[in-house]
């Protein structure tokens, strides 16, 4: 189940999301970076060129999705140094 709300910053919405099946899931581009919280770690995903295969980590996630250009000018990093990666 995805759920998706505003945010009080502005260029982003807060996400919660908690897979119901077994196995990988596949999240699509969409040109966004995204704060991750799963399982204890905080992640930073990358804008994504090509659909991510998730690793099917059961649990909750918990995130803060950046809008194209909004998210390089809080973290400080360019969107291109974090493309298609999770760090």
């Amino acid at each position: 189940m995805y759920a998706e709300r505003a945010s009080r910053l502005p260029g982003a919405v807060v996400w919660t999301s908690t897979p119901t099946g077994d196995g990988p899931g596949r999240v699509l581009p969409d040109g966004c970076m995204d704060l991750l919280w799963h399982d204890g770690r905080l992640l930073v995903a990358g804008p994504d060129t090509r659909a991510h295969a998730t690793d099917g980590s059961p649990g909750p996630w918990a995130g803060v999705r950046f809008y194209p250009g909004t998210a390089p000018a809080l973290l400080g990093v360019p969107a291109h140094a974090l493309r298609d990666r999770r760090v």
